[in-house]
């Protein structure tokens, strides 16, 4: 659908026509105007604020950008406007129904250790769930692969949610590894042959980096790994790629700081349940953690430790704390991290750290663009109906490379056809 159908260039914007266009390429600078823009940069919150974006990044941002004008104008008068939210982890594009195999493309079976294994390949833009957490204000997204099998799942990629076939911006971001209980069950049903593999696949990544030509001459010993698994590990060695390993027990994640610390790993521990126990250990170690801010309930064993005020005591520890979506249906249900946000904030986050840690806070620890509003920055962006941490607020507007999102999805569809039924979408019945 053409925007200029739907409004017209250089006059105040209707948000709910910007919620159901799609993307559009005309114009070429948009501003915001009487907002409350909360920038996680130097200039901080402002409370009334312009905001103006041009060619796909943030041009300016100030109290009042006077007779500035713009392609598309838009009244933020009462609303709220943040980075777009970026998720830490997820299977979005490798997954749509989860008891349904054939769509499923997070996981393989019968391989040697995993680290080769990169689903990039078998990404999805057209995935239902994109345009769905995309409405929620989800502007970039962290893809990692699942393991049924290997303690080595194998590396993630990063994507903008645009929905466009062009929309993966890193096809090597990270090596994702269990340990904790998951880890144990992969590896054969303890945590010391997790922690043994783990140790044995880096001590002869190492080797290799160190005989490569020897090795693949035939002239070395036989390594336990193939050459493309032991590829794989020279970043996470060389410190180039951040590995994601899943613990959850505190004294897991001990056992963690000391392999990153051996190996030199550029470590991020996910789940960290029990986070809050050594949270002086991951601070003095530089370790940022990932963590679903609503699991308090004790699960699992390696969790009962856990509580709600695990992201407040980890922060004010000094941690970089990441919030990510809930652990069931984490994927589908990716855009509740800013509902887990807001639960870390009514647990004694402040309120910024908040906002930090389902944005900048992601974007820091994986190397994305993104998460701070700053001149000359990307302008992904999400404008809110009020405070975006609370459950009641909504995205009014996405904005990714500065180009605004269509907000529709399956279930505004759904809703839609039901709510205003048009003739031949009735009811297939008569009482």
């Amino acid at each position: 659908m053409n925007i200029q159908r739907l409004i017209k260039i250089g006059t105040i914007a209707s948000l709910a026509s910007l919620a159901v266009a799609a993307p559009f390429s005309l114009a070429q600078t948009l501003l915001i105007k009487d907002a409350k823009v909360i920038t996680l940069s130097d200039q901080g919150t402002l409370q009334m604020g312009d905001l103006l974006v041009k060619d796909g990044r943030i041009a300016q941002i100030a109290e009042d950008l006077g007779n500035v004008t713009a392609d598309l104008v838009i009244d933020g008068r009462g609303k709220v406007v943040t980075p777009g939210i970026i998720v830490p982890s997820s299977e979005l594009g490798l997954t749509e129904i989860g008891a349904a195999a054939s769509t499923n493309d997070s996981a393989i079976q019968d391989t040697s250790i995993g680290t080769g294994f990169n689903p990039v390949v078998a990404f999805n833009p057209h995935s239902t769930l994109i345009p769905f957490n995309r409405a929620g204000g989800i502007t970039r997204a962290v893809v990692v692969p699942s393991s049924e099998e290997k303690i080595f799942a194998g590396q993630g990629f990063a994507i903008k949610l645009t929905g466009d076939y062009d929309s993966v911006i890193d096809k090597a971001l990270v090596q994702r590894v269990y340990f904790g209980e998951y880890g144990a069950e992969l590896a054969g049903g303890s945590r010391a042959l997790a922690y043994a593999q783990i140790e044995s696949a880096l001590r002869q990544a190492k080797e290799y980096s160190e005989n490569r030509d020897a090795i693949r001459r035939g002239e070395w010993r036989d390594l336990d790994f193939s050459i493309p698994d032991l590829e794989a590990l020279q970043p996470l060695l060389s410190g180039e790629q951040p590995v994601l390993i899943r613990a959850n027990r505190a004294s897991d994640i001990l056992q963690l700081l000391s392999l990153a610390k051996q190996f030199n790993l550029d470590l991020i521990v996910e789940g960290a349940a029990e986070g809050w126990m050594v949270a002086e250990q991951l601070a003095a170690a530089r370790v940022p953690v990932v963590i679903d801010a609503m699991g308090n309930t004790p699960d699992a064993f390696e969790k009962l430790g856990a509580r709600l005020d695990n992201a407040a005591l980890l922060h004010k520890a000094g941690v970089t704390v990441v919030i990510g979506g809930p652990g069931y249906a984490g994927t589908h249900n990716s855009y509740l991290s800013r509902q887990g946000a807001g639960n870390a904030v009514a647990y004694g986050l402040p309120f910024e750290e908040g906002v930090r840690a389902i944005t900048v806070n992601v974007a820091s620890v994986f190397g994305l663009e993104g998460g701070v509003l700053a001149p000359g920055g990307v302008a992904d962006l999400v404008l809110w109906s009020g405070d975006p941490l609370e459950v009641t607020s909504f995205a009014e507007l996405v904005v990714i490379d500065g180009e605004p999102q269509s907000l529709e999805n399956r279930s505004t569809r759904l809703r839609d056809r039901y709510l205003h039924p048009k003739p031949g979408t009735g009811h297939g019945y008569k009482k």
